[in-house]
């Protein structure tokens, strides 16, 4: 009787293990940024899905320093195109070289909805800027996202407009 009791709860135990959460799995993907010029800047930005028509995109730069604000772009188009303005995310924290912006039912310059399925077959880009004074047009990062993630480096523009 002991034996049938002990294997009861242990067979009770590993089924209640196996049980599926109620919560959606999130779906993410993570995109280089690479340094732009001589600086030792470059890291990665991550998009992540929180849910319908809600997103997270989280820069990590390295060798950012403290005391400066970056801002943050994304761009229509690669990285070698000027590429208009598509949105604006959070600027970059030189202390930390993180930022992180969430959008919830976000429009994109040209009208479109931003979902996470739009934006994996977004023709764009991700441009981190110098500062926003004197040098807001010179890229200190950047990286092609969406359906442009994988590319052959022909140079970077510098971006304007903004």
């Amino acid at each position: 009787m002991k034996v049938r009791y002990i294997f009861l709860l242990l067979a009770v135990s590993i089924f209640s293990g196996c049980q599926s959460s109620s919560e959606p799995e999130l779906r993410n993907r993570e995109f280089l940024l690479h340094r732009a010029n001589y600086n030792p800047v470059k890291g990665r930005i991550t998009v992540t899905e929180l849910g319908p028509g809600k997103m997270e995109f989280r820069i990590n730069l390295e060798n950012t320093a403290e005391g400066g604000l970056h801002p943050a772009h994304l761009h229509f188009g690669d990285v070698s195109e000027v590429g208009e303005l598509a949105l604006r995310l959070n600027d970059v924290d030189g202390a930390t070289g993180e930022s992180v912006t969430v959008v919830d039912d976000a429009t994109l310059a040209d009208g479109r909805a931003l979902t996470y399925d739009l934006f994996l077959q977004l023709d764009g880009s991700v441009k981190i800027h110098m500062n926003d004074n004197y040098f807001k047009h010179m890229v200190l990062a950047f990286g092609n996202v969406g359906k442009n993630e994988d590319y052959l480096f022909d140079g970077v523009a510098v971006c304007t407009g903004h």
